[in-house]
């Protein structure tokens, strides 16, 4: 079965939902891990999404990685123009990986 294709994407072959979610994710500046702590997604899905290996994720996956990053996955009339990510919501950094990012950047536990 052939699948319906947009821009460059064939939505047999992978689902352009995970670009947009990549985005947000590079965008937050967060770890794999810091997504796994707060969305119980683990860092081996996202790795697997973000490195082509996963072709279409679950829906409640792909909400539970945006919640903890502040979006929300929703459906719009397609006459209502869509605001992507409004300056004014941004995603939660805990201090936690604040401290983690800095002893990284020094080496590993220093």
């Amino acid at each position: 079965m052939a699948g319906f294709t947009y821009k460059s994407y064939n939505f047999v072959d992978k689902d352009p939902i995970i670009d947009e979610v990549r985005v947000i994710f590079d965008e937050a500046n967060v770890t794999y891990k810091w997504i796994e702590d707060e969305s119980g997604v683990t860092a081996h899905t996202l790795a697997n999404w973000f490195g082509g290996k996963t072709k279409k994720p679950q829906a409640a996956t792909i909400n539970a990685v945006l919640r903890a990053l502040g979006y929300k996955l929703g459906v719009v009339p397609h006459s209502i123009p869509v605001r992507f990510r409004p300056e004014a919501e941004q995603p939660k950094i805990s201090t936690r990986h604040v401290v983690q990012m800095a002893r990284y950047k020094r080496g590993k536990n220093g």
